[in-house]
């Protein structure tokens, strides 16, 4: 079975961005590498929505992306930008900085493992992260397909996307299925696709638990993308995080 962004997922990534108009991380990452020296690397670069920008604008960045499709669309709309067709479990080297931003870094299966293995490869890291609160507070209904959003296609047809969930508040784990329908300008379905996504998230104290144990610090934290007021709800956070001696 393939992993990573296929099919309507991929194709419709950028277009249900650019629809949702919630704030990105661009402006984050260009003002995390500005005191960053040599390569960085971006793991999840997908159709190089933000790595393309990146590196037009000077930054020394590489693309890593595990959807040969994804890659594909990198590669045509942003050529100038370096992207490696590999799962990051199999990518080796040494970084200057590496970039895991929009929660790709929950859709590993070993939290512990993987940030052990970043510290072998970095001393710089940046990560985001989303806490489901609306899964959690029952805001959205488990176990039931809803509607999540809708797109208009520049062929002029429908696009759709119903999202199912359950959540394992125990273990950490949140798993959502995706159902993207495309329809005609009748409404008539003319291609339907399901997708699952397996996630982990944490709370505050596991994930500060989780830092300390492999060998990280934060160095710096942002809230909800640096948008909204200081006492907002937290759903999102953005580390920065530099390697430091594992306490013994």
């Amino acid at each position: 079975m393939k992993s990573g962004y296929h099919g309507l997922e991929a194709l419709w990534h950028d277009l249900f961005w650019e629809a949702e108009e919630a704030p990105g991380e661009l402006l984050l990452i260009d003002d995390y590498l500005q005191d960053k020296d040599g390569k960085s690397l971006y793991v999840g670069s997908g159709s190089g929505r933000l790595l393309g920008p990146l590196v037009e604008a000077g930054h020394e960045l590489t693309g890593l992306e595990l959807s040969s499709e994804m890659a594909a669309l990198s590669r045509e709309r942003h050529p100038s930008a370096e992207v490696i067709e590999e799962a990051w479990q199999e990518h080796e080297g040494r970084y200057s900085s590496i970039l895991i931003p929009a929660f790709t870094f929950q859709l590993f299966p070993d939290p512990q493992k993987q940030l052990q293995r970043l510290r072998e490869q970095t001393d710089h890291l940046y990560l985001t992260l989303f806490f489901p609160w609306a899964e959690l507070s029952g805001d959205l209904p488990q176990n039931q397909w809803y509607f999540d959003r809708g797109i208009q296609l520049p062929t002029g047809e429908e696009g759709e996307l119903e999202t199912r969930h359950r959540i394992k508040e125990q273990t950490g784990s949140l798993v959502r299925k995706h159902r993207y329908t495309m329809r005609s300008r009748s409404g008539e379905i003319v291609r339907q696709e399901e997708t699952e996504q397996r996630l982990r998230f944490f709370t505050d104290v596991a994930l500060k638990n989780l830092l300390k144990k492999t060998g990280w610090a934060v160095k710096k934290e942002i809230y909800n993308l640096g948008d909204g007021e200081e006492d907002d709800l937290i759903y999102v956070s953005t580390l920065h995080l530099t390697a430091h001696e594992i306490p013994t």
